[in-house]
């Protein structure tokens, strides 16, 4: 082979070469640029699910803790009700509670789907609040179980601080940056489901 000859070869080596890098990296800058493009958009999907979440908390809670009756409403109810007062009273809590729960069940399920890991396992403890509530709630019956309405009562501190866990931890996954090279620190907690 001539020195021109060699010339040519080394220099058609070098572009394709050249040309094979090039599509290398841009498809590999396209690939980045798609998922971090799927993070943002995954990004904005759980920023709305979480403050819907949050909103229907604040609303359930508030509900569940003041659905069982109070004292006037005894009082009136014991001398104008006709019938079984502590059937009708625990059909209703029964079902007010119910459809409480159910309501916010739809969104826990939506946060969940989005994850990740850490915030699934938030929603449990604010699923295992919520159901607590619903079965003290249903408790408080005629006559008076003072013990439930005081176990009620206490409830309200632990929904708060299952809310406040939840908070810290969505706050802590929508402040992660979508990077392609970078795993969402949230994803890389073992949680179990």
């Amino acid at each position: 082979m001539t020195a021109e000859q060699a010339t040519v070869v080394a220099a058609l080596i070098g572009v394709l070469g050249g040309g094979l890098a090039g599509v290398y990296i841009g498809r590999w800058q396209v690939r980045d640029e798609a998922i971090v493009e799927h993070k943002q958009w995954l990004r904005g999907q759980r920023l709305e699910a979480y403050t819907a979440l949050l909103a229907a908390w604040d609303v359930s809670v508030s509900k569940l803790i003041e659905l069982p009756p109070h004292g006037e409403y005894w009082t009136h109810q014991e001398a104008t009700y006709q019938g079984d007062l502590v059937e009708a009273t625990e059909e209703s809590i029964w079902n007010e509670s119910l459809q409480i729960k159910e309501d916010l069940r739809k969104h826990l399920e939506r946060v969940q789907l989005l994850g990740p890991n850490i915030v699934h396992a938030a929603c449990v403890t604010l699923s295992d609040t919520a159901e607590t509530a619903v079965q003290t709630v249903r408790r408080v019956r005629f006559p008076l179980d003072e013990a439930a309405f005081e176990e009620l009562h206490e409830l309200q501190d632990r929904a708060d601080a299952a809310r406040t866990k939840f908070f810290s931890t969505a706050h802590q996954v929508i402040h992660t940056p979508p990077s392609p090279r970078r795993r969402e620190p949230a994803l890389e907690s073992d949680s179990t489901m």
